[in-house]
């Protein structure tokens, strides 16, 4: 039949791995978990080292790099410029130091592990990121996302988000071997335009993208979102041309658009379609899951989710107690940045063709996975113990 000879993968296939997406995300939701755990599993359970019907992987993962793409657009989008000038001091020093005592971290281990710069700066970003989707999930649950640790938290995480870009950039740059100087030269242009488009964006008021968003011409919501994609991925390809990433493009695409533009009616479909998409970049990851390596390795690997676990929460802590925070605030919102993020597996990608990329994917792929759903558990524990104290 036709659909046997699909250019993507067959469709009895297809259909399996959405109703698996969808079954154990719709549990893992209701468990309080985040649903990407759920993609995961299913690249586990269907891919080559169990079920084995998933063989051909590389379609799969094509259309999860469309799917970053999004996800980088529809962070953008989100990014309030007015909620984060309230904080943006105490947002940028947690960061900074973040990312500095991750670099101390990662240039220890690399110096013990014999890791190159390429390995040094992956695991600086690998722990200097913190999970958007667990910290979010559960501040919602509690109803805390507008107090004040909430606040804290999401201007700490969309700060982490800015970074994220200048981060893609800088493994590219490394992972391609470009000079000290191109490298350099290419953050403080991805710094100079974040900062100008910062600056005109909080300065202006440009009421002509909302009529163009809401003209006659674009009244048909396919073509409102099929508009709205393609200026994305022309974002994302002048990006590439002027030598930058191209998700950087789509971020930046995306946080001009949501603080000038309609951003409910962007993200009204932008979310739909980027979670849809990042649902077969998180099934590719889990393909790449070695259950022979996680069994061999399970106490190694909790431990380390407890180290950094615990590093990420002394970080945390001490840097908040010496912004004049409260202890009880500093405690719960360290908690909450405790988690690796799921944008690890984004930057993981960037190594697929590293001679060290097997070893690499089952240690962070495992580490990820550990941290995100047992790492939530841990934080509902400090949760209530501090709220009964």
């Amino acid at each position: 039949m036709y659909y046997k000879s699909m250019g993507f993968v067959a469709l009895d296939k297809i259909s399996l791995i959405l109703t698996f997406c969808a079954v154990i995300g719709l549990f893992l939701a209701a468990s309080n978990q985040p649903p990407v755990i759920g993609y995961i599993l299913t690249g586990i359970a269907l891919g080559p080292h169990m079920l084995k019907l998933i063989t051909e992987t590389e379609p799969i993962r094509i259309i999860g790099d469309f799917g970053m793409i999004l996800m980088l657009f529809t962070v953008g989008l989100k990014l309030d410029v007015y909620e984060f000038k309230k904080v943006w001091k105490t947002s940028l020093i947690c960061v900074f130091v973040q990312i500095l005592s991750s670099f101390l971290a990662a240039k220890l281990l690399g110096s013990l592990l014999g890791m190159d710069t390429g390995m040094t700066a992956l695991f600086t970003c690998f722990f200097a990121l913190s999970s958007t989707a667990v910290a979010v999930k559960l501040l919602e649950n509690k109803n805390e996302v507008n107090n004040q640790v909430g606040s804290l938290v999401i201007s700490i995480l969309i700060a982490q988000d800015l970074a994220l870009a200048p981060m893609i950039i800088t493994l590219k740059s490394i992972i391609f071997k470009s000079s000290i100087y191109v490298l350099f030269s290419k953050l403080f242009f991805s710094l100079f335009i974040m900062i100008v488009c910062v600056i005109f964006v909080s300065r202006s008021n440009l009421k002509f993208l909302n009529k163009f968003f809401n003209s006659a011409f674009l009244k048909n919501p396919e073509i409102n979102a099929l508009a709205t994609i393609a200026i994305c991925f022309g974002f994302a390809q002048v990006s590439e041309l002027v030598g930058l990433s191209g998700v950087y493009g789509a971020f930046i695409c995306g946080f001009i658009l949501g603080n000038l533009g309609p951003k409910n009616a962007l993200l009204s479909f932008s979310m739909p379609l980027s979670g849809i998409l990042m649902m077969s970049f998180f099934v590719y990851i889990g393909t790449l899951f070695d259950t022979v390596f996680i069994a061999k390795n399970i106490f190694n690997i909790l431990a380390v989710v407890i180290f950094i676990t615990l590093f990420k929460i002394l970080i945390n802590y001490v840097v908040l107690i010496n912004l004049k925070w409260r202890r009880i605030h500093s405690m719960l919102a360290s908690a909450l940045l405790s988690q690796v993020s799921e944008f690890s597996f984004v930057l993981l990608s960037l190594y697929s063709t590293s001679e060290n990329f097997i070893c690499l994917k089952n240690w962070i792929v495992s580490v990820t996975v550990v941290s995100l759903s047992v790492g939530s558990i841990i934080v509902i524990m400090i949760q209530d113990f501090l709220e009964r104290s």
